[in-house]
């Protein structure tokens, strides 16, 4: 390969990219947005679209069975090992029709990644990795036997490598012994709203959760808000904006499913927001490394956050050094009532937490972030073989 900068496309294998419904489309969107037209060409699963998220000016091939969602599904679930074929198979016609110089994979889809490292080994092409979540450690059954198998090499193979929050860095730097560099959740700073946002009069408060709920993510510290309401002088409303459904509950609780707009209109108007991780998990090193991406969307809301997550966690040090959100990271039903009720309480509290939230954010800017990311994926490296 030639010194300086790449003059063909990169091409970027990942399960879901925008307008995909998921927290890895949405944090690909923020960082590739910026990337000018024509620079990556997608290799991706098919998905549901995102409402209010535009697509990209990128070349894009959709991995799938006979054309059918629903097929496809059941390959990917079923029959892993041919879908891999198929995956890396896609890869390798893609990055042959475009001349591509470079492959990165996006992680966590494992089937993507290992097909773009097989396919950058045979072709001698260098690679990119970047993990917005850990992998061997965060999965069971046969993605786990992947990352047992293949992630040692796969890191030591690749030439730039990402991870989603600075323990994560550290983590994987020890456990691989290679260097890892630091790319995060980032955001629009032009979603930020100037300050505390003023909620409407009514006669309880709300507490508004939004996301995807996982027994191995965040379901016990879920089901603790349910039953700590109860013992709130407040009284709050649980607003939960999911799909998720609670059985039978002592507290009021408002399901809803909300578009992109709608969802951004009801949190501003929320009282807290709140933001759980496990307590108890059968993967606590994914819980202690990781960082939701619903953080990024709270903080420009413009309302209080509260931290319901283990003390060793990121998201609890991470909330308590930058000052963002009221952090409660003992599993308490006690505390985490009391807490409630102060947040609801004390305005200037408020103020202070929105305040920092907002500043976090703005280091956060996508614009920042997706610059080193360019810078690492078009410049040319030479590829190391590693033991």
């Amino acid at each position: 390969m030639l010194n300086g900068s790449l003059t063909r496309p990169v091409l970027l294998a990942t399960s879901a990219f925008p307008p995909a419904r998921g927290g890895s489309s949405v944090l690909l969107y923020e960082l590739t947005r910026h990337f000018p037209a024509g620079s990556l060409v997608i290799v991706h699963q098919h998905f549901d679209p995102l409402p209010g998220m535009r697509r990209l000016p990128f070349e894009t091939h959709e991995v799938s069975l006979a054309g059918s969602a629903r097929w496809t599904d059941r390959l990917f679930r079923r029959a892993p090992w041919a879908a891999l074929m198929l995956v890396r198979r896609a890869i390798y016609q893609m990055v042959k029709r475009y001349h591509v110089e470079r492959i990165y994979a996006h992680y966590p889809d494992a089937l993507f990644v290992v097909a773009a490292w097989q396919v950058a080994q045979k072709l001698s092409l260098p690679l990119t990795i970047y993990f917005d979540i850990l992998w061997e450690e965060s999965v069971t059954g046969f993605v786990q036997y992947l990352a047992r198998r293949f992630e040692h090499a796969i890191v030591r193979y690749a030439d730039r490598r990402f991870a989603i929050t600075e323990f994560a860095v550290h983590y994987l730097t020890e456990k691989h012994g290679v260097p890892w560099e630091l790319i995060p959740h980032t955001i629009d700073t032009q979603q930020i709203v100037n300050g505390l946002c003023d909620v409407p009069k009514r006669d309880r408060p709300i507490v508004h959760f939004a996301g995807s709920v996982y027994r191995v993510m965040n379901l016990d510290s879920l089901d603790r808000l349910v039953q700590s309401i109860s013992l709130c002088r407040s009284q709050p409303i649980l607003d939960m904006c999911t799909r998720f459904r609670f059985g039978p509950t002592q507290v009021p609780v408002q399901y809803r499913f909300l578009d992109r707009e709608s969802l951004i209109v009801a949190q501003r108007q929320a009282d807290i927001l709140y933001l759980p991780q496990a307590f108890q998990s059968p993967v606590p090193q994914m819980i202690r490394n990781n960082m939701p991406t619903k953080v990024m969307e709270y903080l420009v809301s413009g309302r209080p956050i509260l931290v319901h997550s283990p003390a060793d966690s990121y998201l609890s040090w991470l909330a308590r050094k930058e000052g963002f959100a009221y952090v409660v990271d003992q599993p308490s039903h006690h505390e985490l009532a009391t807490s409630i009720d102060r947040l609801l309480d004390d305005h200037d509290l408020q103020r202070r937490l929105v305040q920092r939230a907002q500043e976090f954010a703005r280091s956060r800017a996508s614009e920042r972030w997706s610059a080193i990311l360019q810078k690492a994926l078009f410049e040319t490296r030479s590829v190391k073989q590693h033991d």
